[in-house]
């Protein structure tokens, strides 16, 4: 026997709202309802301020299957990541927000965890839902990702290393560079025995790994044994771990270039432990810029990425695609740049 909802008690809240019980209340058509919670900006400030209000009383949630049915898209605009528990990526998601914000769409995240092999999946399952357009962030390889793209019918943008396959909508910077210019600049500094910490595990680290290797053996310098990679729960006591078998293998290596600054601060821990001086026996230097870089004893020179000025511009880009406006630049290189402090000389 089913049970009945007593005098005393409501009914769930929005449990069975409609698009036509706001308009009804609001005492207008459902279709001006749904046209102003699409583009707020078609309708006068005072009726967008009762139609809000009146939705969020009534607890009114759009149906977005019903949306994308009526409609282009459903109003989504889903971003694929490799990872989104990473620091680095935080910023990365302020500047996409941020471009979004006062906007129609809503932005939705899915992440691959670093399995390359799950990024034509997680697309597939974004298309099938109608989104405005998609971004993918960090793409490991386009091979499986460019039919679906072709075929797509939302645009779709990119944050890339520049040496992969798109063209267009595309935002990143050429990490190849960003190993080998870091590198030199430690070799500018007088060090020479320089130590490479952290995995190739995505194209991005290891075209930096290909940098590092290229500016070394412009140098004359490059050893094999001075490359060492690893995993492990902790980054920093990652970094403390691969520095202890660097200075097994090499033990007069006068500088570590680490593939973040969680890597590089593992190193610092590990050279203060063992009364290693830095900068003046080793110097290090970190990537990614994060906030505590700037913080530690000595502070760590580290390459800094414009994280948000990358979210922020290729959302814009999407956004601009979605609305049929032209994109001003198909590919941005936004670059890097390196922040000389106290871990190096």
């Amino acid at each position: 026997m089913g049970k009945s909802v007593g005098p005393g008690r409501k009914a769930r809240r929005g449990a069975h709202v409609k698009l036509s019980d706001v308009a009804k209340k609001v005492g207008v058509s459902p279709i001006t309802i749904s046209r102003a919670l699409r583009n707020p900006e078609i309708v006068s400030e005072d009726l967008r301020e009762i139609i809000l209000r009146t939705v969020s009383e009534m607890g009114y949630i759009p149906n977005l299957a019903a949306r994308a049915l009526a409609g282009r898209h459903n109003g989504v605009v889903g971003v694929i990541t490799p990872a989104l528990h990473q620091y680095g990526f935080a910023d990365l998601m302020i500047g996409i927000e941020t471009r979004f914000r006062d906007t129609e769409f809503t932005v939705q995240y899915s992440s691959t965890l670093h399995h390359g092999e799950g990024e034509a999946g997680l697309l597939k399952s974004f298309l099938t839902q109608k989104p405005a357009g998609v971004i993918i962030a960090g793409a490991e390889s386009y091979s499986d990702l460019l039919p679906l793209i072709g075929n797509a019918a939302c645009p779709i943008a990119h944050i890339t290393d520049l040496s992969q396959e798109p063209e267009k909508l595309v935002v990143g910077l050429d990490h190849h560079a960003a190993g080998a210019e870091p590198t030199r600049f430690l070799l500018s500094r007088g060090y020479e025995r320089i130590g490479f910490i952290g995995r190739g595990g995505d194209v991005r680290s290891r075209r930096r790994i290909q940098g590092y290797e290229a500016a070394m053996r412009e140098a004359g310098r490059f050893n094999p044994d001075l490359v060492i990679g690893g995993d492990a729960a902790s980054r920093i006591g990652l970094g403390r771990e691969l520095f202890s078998r660097l200075l097994q293998r090499v033990p007069d290596i006068d500088a570590a270039f680490a593939q973040s600054d969680e890597l590089a601060l593992g190193v610092l821990i590990e050279c203060k432990a063992r009364g290693i001086r830095v900068p003046e026996d080793v110097g290090i230097c970190g990537f990614n810029d994060l906030e505590f870089s700037s913080f530690t004893e000595p502070t760590l020179t580290t390459v800094h990425l414009p994280r948000y000025d990358i979210g922020y511009r290729v959302a814009d880009m999407l956004l601009r695609a979605i609305r049929d406006e032209p994109p001003g630049e198909d590919k941005v290189n936004c670059g890097f740049s390196i922040i000389p402090r106290g871990s190096t000389r």
